[in-house]
C-alpha cells in the first residue's frame, strides 16, 4: 500500500487502513489497566468511523468482548444483527435511552437502554416492567443523565429494574483535576441507592486512571481506537487507523506563486508541490490548512495552502526523494501520530475518526 503501486486500490480517492489486531490489542492493554472490572465496548457512531460490524466482531470473537454501548437504538439493531453468529449472547446498552416510538427497536433487537431521567424510567418501567435497564446518575457533567435529588424517587419504582448504575466524568482528559474525585465520590455515594446493580464510571480515561475509578464496569472508547483520552498522548495505546491519499499531481512553482483558495502559501523559492486526493469532504479538518503534515516517501511534508473538499498541497520541496504521482501520502496512522495530527488540526483524536467521510474506503488489515 506504501508505494506507487495502484493494483490493489479499490478508489482512486482517500483509504483508511484500520489494523484489527492493534484494535483488539488496545482492549487487552485497557482491560488489564481495570483488571477488576469488566471491559465494554462503545462501539457508537460506526465504532468511531472505522466500522460497526469488523469492529465488534473482532473485539468478540478475538477478545470475548459480550458487552457493547451504542448511542442511539438503530445502532444496536445494527449491531445485534452484525453479532449474530460472533455474540448471540451479547448486551447492548443504548445511551440516549429509550423513547415512546423506539421501544418497538428495543424489543425486536434485544437492547437495554440507559434510562436519564425520571420520565425515561417511568416510560420504560410502565412498558416493560422488571426488564433490565441502567441508569445514568449525572454527577457534574449537565449533558445526559438524572440529577442526583431524583435518585430516590427513581429508587422508589417498583416496576424499575435497574442493573446497572453509570455516570461519566467530565474532566478525565486531565487525571489531575479535582472534578474527577468530587464526582467518583458523588457517584459512589449514589449508587448505594441501587445495591443490586453494577457500577460503572470509567470510560477510556477512567480506565486508565487509579482503581478507585474502575467500580465493576468499564466503557472504553477512543483508546479502543488508537486515540489518547488525555490531554497528552498516550505510548500505551497502538495506532489503529491509518489515513492514507494517493498523490495526483506533481508541480514546480515559482518563487511568488501561490497555491490554494485563498492564496494563502506563497512559495518563498522554487518550490514542489504535492497534490493529494483528500479533503474536507472526506473529514480532513480545514483546520489543518498550512500546520499539519503527511509522510511522503519516508519524510514529513506541510501542508501548503487550505485544504480543499478533494484535494490537500503538500510542500515536498526538501524530500530526499522526490515523490511520484500514484505514491501515498498517510495524514496520520503508523507514521504520523494521530494526537500529533488532532493538535495541528485544532481538533481532537475523536473528531478526526469519526469524521472520516463515506468516501473514505475501510480497508481491515
Amino acid at each position: 500500500m506504501h508505494s506507487a503501486d495502484t493494483a490493489n486500490r479499490k478508489t482512486a480517492g482517500p483509504w483508511v487502513e484500520i489494523d484489527l489486531a492493534a484494535l483488539c490489542a488496545n482492549f487487552a492493554m485497557l482491560r488489564g489497566a481495570a483488571s477488576g472490572a469488566e471491559t465494554a465496548a462503545v462501539v457508537k457512531c460506526d465504532a468511531y468511523g472505522l466500522g460497526l460490524a469488523p469492529v465488534a466482531e473482532a473485539l468478540a470473537t478475538r477478545e470475548n468482548c459480550r458487552t457493547f454501548f451504542v448511542a442511539y437504538p438503530e445502532e444496536g439493531a445494527q449491531l445485534r444483527k452484525a453479532l449474530a453468529t460472533a455474540a448471540p449472547d451479547a448486551t447492548i446498552y443504548v445511551f440516549n435511552g429509550p423513547l415512546p416510538d423506539t421501544i418497538g427497536i428495543f424489543n425486536d433487537a434485544q437492547l437495554t437502554p440507559v434510562v436519564n431521567s425520571v420520565a425515561q424510567a417511568r416510560e420504560w418501567a410502565s412498558r416493560k416492567p422488571g426488564a433490565p435497564c441502567a441508569l445514568h446518575v449525572d454527577t457534574g457533567m449537565n449533558r445526559l443523565g438524572a440529577p442526583v435529588e431524583d435518585l430516590a424517587e427513581l429508587a422508589a419504582l417498583s416496576d424499575l429494574n435497574v442493573n446497572v448504575v453509570m455516570s461519566h466524568l467530565a474532566c478525565g482528559a486531565d487525571p489531575d483535576d479535582g472534578k474527577n474525585s468530587e464526582q467518583r465520590d458523588t457517584f459512589a455515594q449514589a449508587a448505594t441507592l441501587f445495591p443490586n446493580a453494577r457500577r460503572s464510571l470509567a470510560a477510556s480515561a477512567g480506565a486508565l486512571m487509579d482503581a478507585s475509578y474502575h467500580f465493576d464496569l468499564t466503557r472504553v472508547g477512543v483508546a479502543l481506537y488508537g486515540g489518547s483520552p488525555f490531554d497528552v498522548d498516550d505510548a500505551r495505546i497502538k495506532p489503529v487507523a491509518t489515513l492514507n491519499a494517493p498523490i495526483v499531481q506533481i508541480r514546480e512553482i515559482a518563487p511568488d506563486e501561490t497555491v490554494g483558495y485563498g492564496a494563502t502559501f506563497t512559495a518563498q523559492k522554487p518550490t514542489r508541490i504535492a497534490t493529494a486526493a483528500l479533503g474536507y469532504g472526506d473529514g480532513f479538518p480545514t483546520g489543518g490548512s498550512n500546520r499539519a503534515e503527511a509522510a511522503v516517501a519516508g519524510a514529513r511534508a506541510k501542508i501548503a495552502g487550505r485544504v480543499s473538499m478533494d484535494l490537500i498541497g503538500l510542500d515536498v520541496t526538501a524530500l530526499k526523494t522526490p515523490p511520484q504521482v500514484g505514491e501515498t501520502a498517510e495524514f496520520f496512522g503508523q507514521s504520523v501520530p494521530l494526537f500529533e495530527a488532532a493538535r495541528a488540526c485544532g481538533t481532537v483524536p475523536y473528531e478526526l475518526l469519526t469524521g472520516l467521510g463515506g468516501r473514505v474506503d475501510r480497508r481491515y488489515v
